[in-house]
């Protein structure tokens, strides 16, 4: 006996109708449809404009038309990694950047969630952080001492399939416990369009020229989609580490801490990005 299937069953069985169902959804919508059935599963792992919207293949520039479009459930769960896109034209820097912190990661608020998160096979790691994508990552450290003011800037190979969040997570933690002590750390969105790069730093006092640093700096505005900015002070008398009795731990080090220890429980090591110094400079005290 032949049964005649529902025309809705049979709708839905036409892989150009699933496509465009699927694309009427949010992003999180989307990536949970994926656990509806394997004939879903497939045709969203199947579909470039899927993948696209998932931020798991990159889009041209042209479909960009020059604007970034952030990935919205990592600029969820790593919020303070995604610079607010209403800071330019800053005057400069103290006006215009944001500290990135570890503590304010959704990964951080139980040791579960850092379980959950931290899985080598979890999707967030593949995803994209914007699109078009990042392709050109620095890093461009600074720091006022006793004798002065010293900068150094580093670059990774061009990220040709896009810069993705776990190599900027992995990168971020990598920077180790001094850092996310004591240092300003912030990630600038620069290029064509720069969000968060503003064209001057500040002087830290009116004896130092800062000429020099304020040309590299907007030279790697220009140069660079993404410049991670640390920036730190030191003086004779500060705490050397966690070993000194005065030593005191940041929220920001001890969710660093709390996330190096997942990664040592699930056998996992942090990679980071490779970098390569190619700029150093310094300014002393008048």
């Amino acid at each position: 006996m032949h049964f005649r299937l529902p025309a809705q069953t049979r709708a839905l069985a036409i892989p150009e109708i699933i496509i465009s169902i699927l694309h009427e959804m949010d992003m999180q919508t989307l990536m949970a449809a994926q656990r509806v059935c394997r004939t879903w599963a497939d045709q969203i792992r199947r579909s470039r404009s899927l993948q696209k919207a998932l931020f798991f293949i990159p889009a041209s520039e042209k479909s960009g038309a020059g604007t970034r479009v952030y990935n919205p459930m990592l600029a969820r769960a790593f919020q303070s990694a995604f610079p607010s896109e209403d800071l330019r034209d800053a005057s400069n820097a103290s006006d215009s950047i944001e500290d990135v912190s570890l503590s304010d990661f959704d990964l951080t608020k139980s040791p579960a969630k850092r379980e959950m998160y931290l899985r080598p096979e979890a999707s967030w790691r593949r995803m994209l952080t914007q699109q078009p994508p990042v392709s050109t990552v620095g890093l461009f450290s600074m720091g006022a001492g006793p004798m002065g003011l010293s900068w150094h800037q580093e670059r990774a190979t061009r990220q040709d399939e896009g810069l993705r969040m776990g190599a900027l997570f992995e990168w971020l933690v990598h920077l180790g416990r001094h850092e996310w002590n004591s240092a300003t750390i912030a990630i600038c969105l620069g290029g064509a369009e720069p969000v968060n790069m503003p064209l001057e730093i500040i002087r830290p006092c009116t004896s130092v020229f800062t000429d020099g640093i304020n040309g590299d700096w907007r030279a790697m505005a220009a140069d660079f989609d993404l410049v991670l900015l640390a920036s730190s002070a030191s003086t004779c008398v500060d705490p050397e580490g966690p070993d000194d009795p005065d030593w005191v731990k940041s929220s920001d080090e001890i969710a660093w801490e709390e996330i190096c220890e997942t990664y040592s429980e699930l056998g996992l090591t942090v990679a980071g990005l490779k970098m390569e110094t190619y700029n150093e400079g310094g300014a002393w005290w008048n």
